[in-house]
């Protein structure tokens, strides 16, 4: 009785996505009804290790063996345009040669956002795919009344502005909560990364080898701090002196101003 249940709210479910999915089509003015949908935002702190997001919904639903992350490769300085043009060239040559894109690109922001993609697309000769924008407009923002949410189509100088109870809203809701989500994450890591790093790297006698096996071995900072020098001296690589002068830089107080928190 219970797998029945279960099964029928399954189909509900799926009926209703499927409705919201041609609804989003029509609404919408795209080609196809969006099948799979592909949302990317950008995530960094004045241009320092920014990164990229796609997160991939098929048929309403998270995909999340087609999540992607995309560390920014080509751009130095705070340029959100050029991080979404570097990502969507990466990301739509490879679906170009792969032969795999999706049926619709949502964008992480407004109407500057959405031209830079389109370029990006239009350079490499992608076709078949639509492309929009979604973006929180601050001066008016009044979530519980439909306000502040714009989407930006291609070719239309104003947004579309879609009443707070609509459904095709707030799966675009869902969509683009979850690609920031994905890519805030991504970046904590890799600043958590770069702290402990780079905290290693005041450690007297470590190089790149001793770097790299202390941090897989212990994994946080906190932990190398708390580890006994038999523990620092059977890490691969490391004798007993410098595990004895490791220890003793952190039970001195030496490490606890230069090095960051954990």
């Amino acid at each position: 009785k219970n797998a029945r249940s279960a099964l029928a709210a399954r189909k509900d479910e799926e009926a209703i996505l499927a409705q919201t999915l041609d609804l989003m089509q029509k609404r919408l003015h795209l080609a196809r009804t969006p099948r799979r949908i592909e949302c990317f935002d950008i995530s960094n702190i004045g241009g320092n290790l920014a990164v990229g997001s796609m997160v991939t919904f098929t048929n309403g639903k998270k995909d999340r063996s087609n999540y992607r992350k995309y560390k920014i490769k080509t751009v130095g300085q705070a340029d959100d345009y050029a991080m979404i043009h570097e990502v969507l060239t990466r990301r739509s040559r490879r679906g170009k040669e792969s032969g795999d894109l999706p049926d619709l690109m949502i964008i992480d922001g407004g109407k500057g956002q959405l031209n830079v993609a389109r370029k990006a697309l239009q350079e490499l000769q992608v076709e078949g795919v639509d492309v929009i924008a979604f973006a929180k407009d601050k001066s008016d923002w009044q979530p519980d009344k439909g306000q502040g949410e714009r989407i930006y189509l291609p070719d239309r100088k104003n947004p579309i502005v879609l009443r707070a109870n609509s459904p095709v809203l707030f799966l675009i809701q869902r969509i683009r909560d979850e690609a920031h989500r994905f890519a805030i994450t991504y970046h904590k890591k890799l600043r958590k990364k770069a702290a402990f790093r780079s905290a290693l790297d005041l450690l007297p006698g470590i190089g790149p080898k001793r770097k790299k096996e202390l941090l897989k071995h212990f994994g946080s900072l906190k932990r190398i701090k708390e580890a006994s020098v038999d523990e620092l001296a059977s890490i691969p690589g490391m004798t007993r002196l410098v595990a004895e002068t490791i220890h003793g830089y952190f039970r001195e107080g030496d490490g606890s101003s230069a090095a960051p928190p954990d």
